[in-house]
């Protein structure tokens, strides 16, 4: 057997691995954030403060008196609390706020979401088989990306981005050998992608679950009707957990003009073209802290952000080496039917990332309308993100050292 394969349950190996991949997942990230770690230092960037911290303030308040946060009165004449999508009034970590003081809550809140990350990475990279270096490889990748450290500034997309991995975990492990066990978890971590509080992310993590179900391969006695079956299963379960989240929000898009109202308004905050170059090298036309080196004039001159002084991240870097790795990992399996399916995935979603700079953008609103609510393409990137260091892990377990 090969010893870098997974282990069987029980195996020594394996529970040492597990052992070191939850020690790093709690340290590295510690050690990253480490002002934040070891210092009073809360965060307070972007909608941090604007909107994360009096939402979390007003629930923390209402739920403290033992009465749920039903209806928020802060934001205009007031409206229906659950309703705000982005309110992720049932995620988990709201329940910190009730024994911790409100900064160190979202401080732990904003920094459980890097192990969430990175475990939910190494998941579903060992589901499917890439040996263990390529795994912590992609895994420390995806969750010390760019996007993911800078989207920092709006935990509410931070926390709904780092479920995504262990949410299509979720659903490999159950299409593999469906039990009600794994279909509880798998929908489970579906929910958890939509309490974070982005609804577009929930949407797209249920299409590519879907395709990470179908691009399995049917084997004997499965048929593909029962695979679809399963993967109607999932999705609805998923739906289903999501409910009391989705609900409200649906009921609000119904009576109302939430979110994007035309597609020019949707498109606000796309990712311009020049900017795909901090993949490999880092941020060069955005300028966190002050260390650009393009004048602002020039700047501005190039990239449009549709009226805003910012861009949505200030850093979408993975990193030269990880990008190579990438185009190892397509280069070794090209022959193999459902990398083509992935790439095809991760090109669309490349594509709407892009927004208003291509037409892509604009068919998929108008030919669907559920997504109209929808805005802000880059918030996309997320997805081409963790393609591209799960692509990397596979691509360094080719290479022998």
């Amino acid at each position: 057997m090969d010893a870098d394969a997974p282990p069987p349950p029980g195996d020594a190996s394996g529970r040492v691995w597990r052992g070191v991949l939850g020690a790093l997942a709690l340290v590295l990230p510690a050690l990253f954030f480490f002002r934040a770690t070891f210092t009073r230092d809360i965060f307070l960037a972007g909608d941090t403060l604007r909107a994360f911290y009096p939402m979390r303030a007003y629930q923390a308040s209402r739920m403290a008196q033992g009465q749920f946060p039903d209806w928020f009165p802060a934001d205009g004449f007031g409206q229906s609390f659950p309703a705000i999508f982005i309110s992720g009034v049932f995620h988990p970590t709201t329940l910190l706020h009730l024994v911790l003081p409100l900064g160190v809550a979202v401080k732990l809140t904003v920094l459980l979401c890097f192990p969430v990350a990175f475990l939910g990475t190494a998941a579903l990279l060992r589901e499917w088989d890439v040996p263990r270096a390529g795994t912590l490889f992609g895994a420390l990748t995806f969750t010390f990306s760019g996007y993911l450290v800078c989207i920092t500034n709006n935990p509410t997309y931070l926390l709904a981005a780092s479920a995504v991995p262990a949410a299509l975990w979720g659903v490999l492990r159950f299409v593999r050998r469906p039990t009600p066990a794994r279909l509880t978890v798998g929908g489970l971590l579906l929910a958890l992608v939509a309490f974070g509080g982005d609804a577009q992310a929930f949407a797209v993590t249920q299409a590519l679950g879907m395709l990470v179900a179908l691009s399995e391969p049917v084997k004997a006695p499965e048929t593909w009707a029962r695979r679809a079956a399963v993967c109607l299963l999932m999705v609805v379960t998923g739906g289903l957990l999501a409910a009391p989240q989705l609900f409200p929000a649906a009921g609000l898009v119904l009576t109302g003009e939430p979110g994007a109202r035309t597609v020019a308004e949707a498109q606000r905050l796309s990712l311009h073209p020049l900017r795909l170059g901090e993949l490999l090298v880092g941020p060069f036309l955005t300028d966190p802290v002050g260390v650009r080196g393009i004048p602002e004039v020039v700047v501005r001159k190039l990239v449009f952000m549709g009226g805003f002084t910012r861009a949505w991240v200030d850093s979408l870097y993975v990193g030269t080496p990880a990008c190579v790795l990438a185009l190892a990992g397509l280069g070794a399996s090209w022959r193999k039917g459902r990398t083509w399916v992935f790439v095809g995935a991760w090109v669309l979603l490349l594509l709407l990332v892009l927004g208003s700079t291509l037409p892509v953008y604009g068919w998929v609103y108008q030919a669907l309308p559920l997504w109209r609510p929808f805005r802000y393409p880059e918030k996309l990137a997320s997805f081409v993100v963790l393609g591209l260091a799960v692509a990397a892990g596979l691509g360094l377990s080719l290479i022998h050292l």
